[in-house]
């Protein structure tokens, strides 16, 4: 299970809350461990909901678009208590044949229940609420994918009951994650590694920086992941995160990428550096103090760590390690089933206004929180170079995700 149940209830009761609705693609895979694809293709048009009851008698419910129907039947979900909308899918059921899978069965489940079926996605979403014959409940709705006019309505289907904007509430719970959810970004984080290493085996001299690219795509495609970027920057364009060009990669080039994937709605991000040939004096000073920060950030972190002092440490670390006008403000991010969770970026407290978040971003870094560390270091008119990688928060110290090696990358 992706869900933190034992962290939300805690948190839901310190808050008063009796009822989660998630309605982020994201928020909906904690919930009910599914992965859809319509509400992210269609995501103006198409909603899909899954609901958490802090009462234990009740069951929790997904509301399903007509589109999802076959994913959702062909999922694990740990929720099966189904409502859907709309019109029905054109389907021709001829007496004579059963379902014969589970997955059949559900889907079919879905199709024909007219007693669970709504015009609409908002009067499913009540439907589940008002079945279970409970009133004067308060109710946290992730705000990021409904949009006020139908919470507006949703206020006026449940007229006894509290709604309050709750998508913070989901961060703050995902912020530590399960086994399940560990497992599924290690895979994730798996493809992106060996993505990566792929694109760096083929860069050789002449090739264009748009090649690189192409192969690091196709490696993602083959182990069904979408890949969101790649950045790749050679010679005086290894400085920042310029996106791969048609510019030939020639001896003595820097080179810098960054890569970021998903795959089953948890995210990946990597990167790394190196450069094409035996490297100057100035390169290898510049890699060693990429990496000296890159170590001190590592030293301290731990089960309460502040998010200013891995930034800071990153920055002494650098400065200290032979680049003392660097300037980084930036020493990396949580991550999971968004690109950048709470306490989002690594670095200095920013101010925070929310029902259920601390007033600053500068919060104690909880056990089990997964963070992507980098430090991107580059010198105008020479290039640039980074380290990244991706490491779970323990009570005193960290552990790596899954294996991967940092090295200045010497392509001969």
């Amino acid at each position: 299970m992706f869900f933190n149940k034992n962290r939300a209830d805690k948190l839901m009761d310190q808050f008063n809350i009796d009822l989660l609705i998630a309605s982020t693609p994201e928020n909906v895979t904690y919930l009910s461990d599914t992965v859809s694809w319509a509400p992210k293709v269609y995501s103006y048009s198409v909603d899909m909901f899954a609901t958490y009851y802090r009462d234990p008698n009740i069951d929790s419910s997904l509301i399903v678009p007509s589109q999802e129907m076959t994913y959702v039947s062909g999922s694990k979900s740990t929720i099966k208590d189904y409502y859907t909308y709309g019109g029905k899918s054109a389907l021709v059921q001829p007496d004579e044949v059963n379902s014969q899978t589970l997955e059949e069965e559900n889907y079919l489940q879905l199709q024909n229940n007219d007693s669970k079926r709504t015009r609409n996605s908002i009067d499913a979403l009540a439907q589940s609420i008002t079945s279970h014959k409970i009133r004067n409940i308060r109710i946290a709705v992730d705000e990021d994918k409904i949009n006020d006019k139908k919470i507006k309505f949703l206020t006026e289907l449940l007229p006894n009951c509290e709604i309050l904007y709750g998508a913070d509430l989901f961060r703050l719970i995902r912020q530590v994650k399960t086994d399940d959810e560990i497992k599924a970004m290690k895979v994730a984080a798996d493809l992106n590694e060996s993505a990566s290493i792929a694109a760096c085996n083929e860069i050789k001299i002449g090739m264009r920086e748009y090649e690189i690219a192409s192969v690091y795509a196709s490696k993602v495609g083959m182990g069904l992941g979408k890949w969101l970027w790649y950045h790749f920057g050679s010679g005086r364009r290894s400085v920042g995160i310029f996106p791969p060009a048609d510019k030939k990669i020639q001896a003595g080039d820097m080179w810098k990428f960054d890569a970021g994937l998903s795959l089953n709605n948890y995210q990946a991000d990597t990167g790394w550096g190196g450069v094409m040939g035996e490297p100057s004096k100035e390169q290898l000073k510049l890699w060693e103090a990429t990496e000296s920060g890159y170590k001190a950030a590592l030293s301290v972190i731990k089960e309460g760590t502040l998010p200013s002092e891995i930034q800071n440490a990153m920055l002494n670390g650098t400065k200290d390690g032979g680049l003392p006008d660097h300037s980084g403000t930036f020493a990396g991010h949580a991550i999971g089933l968004e690109m950048r969770e709470l306490p989002y970026v690594l670095g200095n407290k920013s101010k925070v206004k929310s029902n259920f978040l601390p007033d600053t971003t500068d919060i104690p870094i909880p056990e089990n929180s997964v963070l992507c560390i980098e430090n991107p270091c580059q010198i105008f008119g020479l290039g640039g170079t980074q380290i990244e990688q991706t490491i779970i928060v323990k009570k005193s110290g960290y552990e790596l995700l899954t294996d991967q090696e940092r090295r200045l990358w010497i392509v001969d």
